[in-house]
């Protein structure tokens, strides 16, 4: 999700500056209260993390963490809509199952990623998600469990994993491949249609 090592790293750092800030307005001298500087400073630095970075720049500003390279993908949170395209046949027709109008919401945390799909007969929700990373390729991948409004007897529940190529060329998209609990398959393809950061 992102580069813990780097972040660590930053806030390491801003620990040590904070230290030195708090050292050297309290006159730069060796004491026991030396030990209470240390505390005041990690405690400092946990405050920045947890608040103003986690909630304040990630909610206001998420790309910035993309450029600094805090994060290794662009911020996916949004409303996206796309088309699925299953292999499921009719039973009773034999015909194949024609491409399907979807719109999946994703809520993109900063150490955590939610998606929810719905079509006009189902919705599913994502319960584990995380960022496969492949040299430069990029994968949003997701196990999800599927509740059906309709058609329940030839659509029945189940689960299913999906795994979306995160292209950023202009403008985002994911796409890609989902398989079932149902020994089926499909192919995604989304765009973004609106932008929105941590609720």
């Amino acid at each position: 999700m992102y580069n813990e090592k780097l972040y660590y790293r930053y806030l390491i750092i801003l620990g040590i500056l904070i230290f030195l800030i708090i050292f050297y307005i309290q006159g730069g001298e060796l004491e026991i209260s030396l030990f209470a500087n240390v505390f005041s400073a990690a405690g400092i630095t946990l405050i920045i993390d947890m608040f103003l970075l986690k909630f304040v720049f990630w909610k206001w500003c998420p790309d910035l963490f993309y450029k600094a390279k805090i994060t290794n993908i662009p911020f996916l949170g949004g409303d996206w809509e796309g088309v699925l395209k299953s292999d499921f046949i009719y039973p009773d027709t034999g015909e194949k199952v024609p491409p399907i109008h979807a719109k999946m919401k994703i809520e993109h945390n900063f150490d955590s990623i939610i998606v929810n799909l719905e079509t006009n007969q189902s919705y599913s929700n994502s319960y584990v998600a995380g960022i496969d990373v492949k040299g430069s390729q990029k994968f949003l991948c997701y196990l999800y469990g599927n509740e059906v409004d309709q058609n329940r007897e030839i659509n029945p529940k189940h689960d299913g994993a999906t795994r979306l190529r995160i292209k950023n060329e202009g403008e985002l998209r994911l796409e890609g491949y989902y398989w079932t609990g149902r020994s089926t398959s499909g192919y995604m393809d989304f765009k973004r249609k609106t932008k929105n950061s941590l609720k």
